[in-house]
């Protein structure tokens, strides 16, 4: 059900059910007619001592950029980067060392990220502002791009997205929690090949490890719509995937949520954490409404 304010241009805070959002997509997604999209073609940016793979396509503005999960490459955004293309200019990317961009020298940190994306965006040819669609790992770096860039950023999605505290936070509920998720991704990297998978890895392990990411600010005051998965199971083998874990999880992206006075929090339990792949309406809805909010504002 809809809480707080009625549904409207000058929503204050919105929460939506994921049964509610279903009946509002019509209400959201622009009457324009759909513009055609272009075939899609990969282009190659150079950033630093690589280049990034990157694909564009669309017209308008606010521009849309889409930031992928951890060791995801831009595939996972291509369906969602398909239909929004129809709205606005789109880009989607591989960070350095996934898909088919090069990894030159980057050590596949946050940080990095946010500097390779900033050059990208340079050169790229598609002009700001944008509004910034990120999944998982991939909002840590999209909340840092907005805390090093604000100027250039005029919305956010962030869709069922990572939050540096979660460790210590799902840590109240199991004291034994920090030690198991330790445990547990020692044990990952152990097995794993050293390469960019492992050290976007490492680099998500250190973040959650010590509750903070350097140089991370609270987001803007601008629109924004957040997406979280509260699909739990009571047999789940760790504390965060249970119910009260989701209840945590819930209330971490209500932090993010309400740093905005036009913004939407949409819960679903008929998603897991790939919440675009599961109910991709949802995030189809959540764009649209960021994008319209972005547009109309002066």
């Amino acid at each position: 059900m809809l809480k707080q304010q009625p549904w409207s241009l000058t929503v204050n805070a919105i929460r939506a059910s994921a049964r509610t959002v279903a009946a509002m997509v019509a209400v959201t997604v622009p009457a324009l007619a759909p513009l055609p999209v272009a075939a899609q073609i990969h282009t190659r940016v150079t950033v630093g001592d690589h280049a990034l793979d990157a694909v564009t396509a669309g017209h308008g503005g606010p521009a849309i950029v889409f930031e992928t999960g951890l060791a995801d490459s831009l595939d996972v955004w291509l369906p969602m980067w398909h239909t929004m293309a129809q709205f606005t200019a789109v880009i989607a990317y591989s960070r350095a060392g996934f898909g088919r961009s090069e990894s030159g020298r980057s050590d596949h940190s946050v940080a990095s990220a946010v500097t390779d994306l900033h050059e990208l965006l340079r050169h790229i040819g598609v002009s700001g502002p944008y509004i910034l669609v990120a999944r998982s790992y991939g909002s840590l770096i999209a909340r840092l791009y907005v805390s090093q860039y604000p100027d250039e950023v005029v919305g956010i999605v962030l869709v069922d997205g990572t939050h540096e505290q979660q460790v210590q936070r799902f840590g109240t509920l199991d004291a034994s929690y920090p030690r198991k998720f330790q445990a547990y991704f020692d044990s990952v990297l152990a097995r794993m090949p050293d390469g960019p998978s492992a050290a976007e890895t490492r680099e998500t392990v250190r973040i959650q490890a010590a509750g903070r990411l350097s140089g991370l600010k609270p987001l803007p005051d601008i629109p924004m719509a957040v997406l979280t998965s509260m699909q739990s199971s009571e047999s789940a083998p760790y504390v965060n995937g249970t119910a009260r874990g989701h209840e945590v999880w819930r209330g971490l992206h209500d932090e993010w949520f309400r740093r905005s006075h036009n913004a939407i929090h949409i819960a679903t339990d008929r998603s897991g954490h790939a919440i675009q792949d599961d109910e991709p309406a949802l995030v189809e809805m959540a764009i649209h409404f960021v994008l319209d909010r972005a547009r109309a504002r002066p």
